[in-house]
């Protein structure tokens, strides 16, 4: 649960017969038919893309193939800047001047969004992106949008008091990190965080929390909007502003849904929706820590790296991804409604299959680690 209380009274749903007497469900949110927030987004996404993906070459904002690039033309990193303009006109368009936080939301969402397109530019230090997020984590927090209260295991919601604070900080700074982290293939961060999105819609849903939804289904529209674009082969990348912004977003919603479960398993919840980009960032900072590299040192052993190395090739990898994603998705979804008991088993089966996923990618790390060497031997 969060440090504000929302009223439900936002969403409702309508049973609505057809012609044949077969009766639907017809939801609303804020007044706004939910499959129209995303259809939208969707349109002003793609509308802004295709724009911006020809004033980013015709400006010289590109991405230049680099050592821990896969691709070897080089493609605009204007997409950071369609996906924020998309999703932040269509959230004031449908959400209106008095959607909840909107200003702590917007003025978060544009200094993350200006920090990923400096980054971009002038390859910021790890150190100086760090102060930043947290500043805007802090700012985020400060506005209202924290968790407030924990269940324990025998079922009684706690009064977190300041330790709220810090807890909201550390959580939005990892969303903000773990899908730049994946941002590594056509596609990938742009499917994998509207997979994301979805499912913490279909949890918003359950709980009722208006705000939450909302704001899923603008963001989900937004970046199906942009997909066509992005994916294999892509035409324009989202480059690390849209990274950065993609999770700021997907951390303000959970912290403003799916945290509010009243489960023990709350915490748990969200990261299951976002599985592959935590996966990652694990893989990341246990493989840097066991070889005593520093933890910020960037390389090319990621989950796409290795699948590409072995012989996949980048669509395929994608798709892959794509599907454990909504397996993960499907996970935090079940992991919402069930019980505190079946809820454990999923838990504990989820922490099997990651241990199972960093044996395999030792395996491929050291394959590929063994390609490379082939490959300076042949030189």
């Amino acid at each position: 649960m969060t440090g504000y209380s929302e009223p439900n009274r936002h969403l409702t749903s309508a049973r609505k017969g057809d012609a044949e007497g077969v009766s639907g469900l017809q939801w609303s949110v804020f007044g706004w038919n939910l499959a129209l927030l995303p259809a939208i987004g969707f349109g002003l996404s793609f509308l802004l893309t295709a724009f911006w993906a020809k004033k980013g070459a015709a400006w010289g904002l590109m991405d230049l193939p680099r050592e821990r690039r896969v691709h070897d033309i080089p493609r605009p990193y204007t997409g950071g800047l369609a996906i924020f303009l998309a999703f932040s006109l269509t959230l004031l368009l449908t959400g209106g001047l008095n959607f909840p936080y909107l200003g702590p939301i917007l003025i978060g969402g544009l200094v993350i969004f200006l920090l990923g397109l400096v980054d971009d530019k002038y390859d910021l230090s790890a150190g100086q992106k760090l102060v930043v997020q947290i500043l805007v984590a802090t700012f985020i927090t400060g506005a209202g949008i924290r968790i407030g209260y924990l269940t324990n295991p025998f079922g009684e919601m706690v009064a977190l008091g300041w330790k709220g604070y810090p807890l909201t900080i550390i959580w939005l700074v990892l969303t903000i990190n773990v899908i730049n982290i994946i941002d590594g293939l056509d596609g990938l961060a742009a499917g994998v965080s509207a997979i994301a999105g979805l499912s913490l819609l279909v949890i918003g849903l359950s709980l009722g929390q208006s705000a939450a939804v909302f704001l899923c289904a603008i963001l989900v529209g937004v970046l199906l909007g942009f997909l066509p674009y992005n994916f294999c082969p892509a035409r324009i990348f989202m480059g690390n502003s849209g990274a950065y912004f993609l999770g700021f977003m997907l951390g303000v919603i959970s912290v403003m849904g799916a945290l509010k479960l009243p489960t023990v398993l709350a915490l748990v919840i969200p990261v299951f929706a976002m599985g592959i980009p935590f996966l990652d960032t694990l893989w990341a900072v246990w493989r840097r820590w066991r070889n005593g590299e520093q933890i910020t040192r960037g390389d090319r052993y990621h989950i796409h790296h290795l699948l590409l190395t072995s012989g996949l090739g980048m669509k395929k990898s994608v798709l892959i991804l794509y599907a454990l994603s909504l397996l993960s998705g499907l996970a935090s979804i079940f992991l919402s409604q069930a019980t505190l008991r079946l809820g454990f088993l999923i838990v504990l089966v989820g922490i099997g299959l990651i241990f199972l996923c960093l044996y395999g990618l030792m395996s491929l790390q050291s394959a590929a680690r063994e390609q490379e060497e082939e490959e300076r031997r042949s030189w």
